[in-house]
């Protein structure tokens, strides 16, 4: 039985490069008064076609490139329209002839459409291969794409990626095609897309024409001016990006990883970061972290956009560490973290429905309790207050007990109870007779005066932060008072010391 679709490939361009297999399925369409539909009717093949195949009907999908306003659906509306035709009842004896560039599984975006709306619509299909465009190209760019480790792209599928995309799907360090660069409006959404990580002025080639006689030209300009000329991009354009070096595509994460390789390669490397272990780089990942929380309460978003950077880095640090020694590398960091956020959101990346957030937490909590069972942990012999990390900011921790003891009913019964726990502390504190026991009580009364920041949904830590902030803040205006009136620190009495407070309070 005849295929319901049948897709074929016109070539690159050159007469003498349409197979003769193609040239027999359009020229027995005409002779039995088929329409063969064209992907595009801009293609030198056509013209020779037309002379060559007397009453060879066209009609193409010219149109939706010009109509079309979402590269993303462009190929899907073609699709489309060639699987419906293909669907009209009384087609059984003759099948929709869909005819592409090149060779139709090769840079030809619109063919993978079809072949998946033809699966789901029961239409059988068949393929007639062509000649791809790859050969002319790599031809004219002297390059052999399999060494090379070429990357492959149809323009309209590089200009619908998002920005949030972009750095996932290309590998600047590889070289890259970009086929059917149609107009310059297409032209234009790739050299954005392009542009978020190569460098604008980064020497590009746009290859026009590739195997088509005198027509063929290779055209070499920078990033930045793709989309300047009127007529260099065209149907039979592609664009050719050459590889950037490790160091140049510095938006990218393997250039991170490279780097910290590369600082702590032996013998070659940095001399400190050579030296440095888990232990020693402790207090850097501290000392980030802490640099990342002042940048968001500051609100100051370029300096977040540093410091996240220089947390990132101990990341990558220890986990070439880790790789050195044998014990892991950042691709296993990446597996445990990727692996667990689409394990404990099955209500995103699976079939479970949840109410609201409120019963998000509820079954990740018992997530992660299946996840101890399948580490073979003992959940029954389990504290409530397993898991808080010790290494964390006292406050912190002491809230995060206090929040799990109160999930189980250890809870004040009012907040009046609880104040007057503190006030039991403090007198505590003032009737403790050595040091250790003024410390014991001190640390009951900031244990407490945190439970009541709880009580309040205040975060203890973050109002200390503040607390400590706005301190700062003050005395350094005492300190440019002090300046103005050209006194000694020392001059100053404690009456005037606090005058000089409620002025800077003001």
């Amino acid at each position: 039985m005849a295929a319901s679709i049948t897709i074929v490939g016109l070539g690159p361009g050159e007469w003498h490069d349409l197979t003769l297999q193609a040239y027999a399925v359009l020229a027995r369409a005409a002779a039995e008064g088929q329409t063969v539909y064209f992907r595009t009717l801009i293609h030198p093949t056509v013209e020779r076609l037309r002379a060559e195949i007397t009453g060879l009907r066209c009609e193409s999908f010219d149109h939706y490139y010009d109509e079309s306003q979402n590269w993303e659906t462009l190929y899907q509306q073609i699709a489309e329209e060639v699987c419906t035709l293909a669907g009209r009842p009384l087609r059984e004896a003759q099948p929709v002839i869909y005819a592409v560039p090149g060779h139709p599984l090769i840079g030809e975006a619109s063919v993978q459409r079809v072949l998946t709306l033809a699966r789901e619509r029961g239409l059988s299909t068949s393929i007639v291969a062509g000649v791809s465009f790859l050969e002319p190209v790599c031809t004219a760019l002297e390059l052999d794409p399999l060494e090379a480790g070429t990357q492959l792209f149809d323009a309209t599928t590089l200009a619908a990626l998002g920005d949030d995309e972009v750095a996932g799907k290309i590998i600047p360090t590889l070289p890259l095609l970009v086929g059917q660069v149609y107009n310059r409006r297409l032209a234009s959404a790739v050299k954005l897309v392009l542009s978020e990580v190569y460098p604008d002025e980064w020497p590009v080639k746009l290859v026009r024409a590739a195997g088509v006689g005198d027509d063929e030209t290779v055209v070499t300009l920078p990033l930045y001016e793709l989309d300047r000329g009127t007529s260099l991009a065209n149907h039979l354009s592609t664009l050719y990006v050459p590889p950037v070096d490790e160091l140049t595509a510095l938006r990218l994460p393997e250039t991170l990883r490279y780097i910290t390789m590369r600082l702590r390669r032996e013998p070659d490397g940095c001399p400190w970061d050579r030296k440095q272990t888990h232990q020693s780089l402790t207090r850097y990942v501290i000392e980030e972290t802490y640099e990342v929380v002042e940048a968001l309460e500051e609100n100051d978003m370029e300096k977040l956009a540093d410091e996240l950077g220089d947390l990132l880095l101990q990341v990558y640090l220890h986990s070439e560490v880790a790789r050195q020694e044998g014990e892991f590398a950042i691709g296993d960091v990446f597996e445990h973290v990727n692996a667990k956020l689409i394990r404990r959101h099955p209500h995103v990346f699976g079939e479970t429905e949840v109410s609201g957030a409120e019963q998000v937490l509820v079954n990740w909590e018992e997530i992660k309790k299946q996840e101890r069972i399948a580490a073979g942990r003992d959940v029954k012999e389990e504290s409530v207050l397993d898991g808080v990390p010790l290494a964390a900011p006292a406050l912190i921790v002491a809230q995060e007990y206090q929040k799990r003891a109160a999930r189980i009913g250890f809870e004040f019964s009012s907040v009046e109870d609880l104040l007057k726990k503190v006030q039991e502390e403090i007198r505590e504190l003032q009737e403790a007779t050595s040091p250790e026991h003024r410390r014991e009580e001190m640390g009951d009364i900031l244990f407490m005066v945190a439970k009541a920041a709880l009580w309040l949904d205040i975060d203890a830590e973050e109002a200390l932060r503040r607390a400590n902030r706005k301190f700062r803040q003050r005395f350094q205006k005492v300190e440019e008072i002090i300046r103005q009136e050209e006194r000694t620190i020392a001059s100053y009495g404690d009456e005037e010391w606090g005058e000089l407070w409620e002025k800077a309070k003001r």
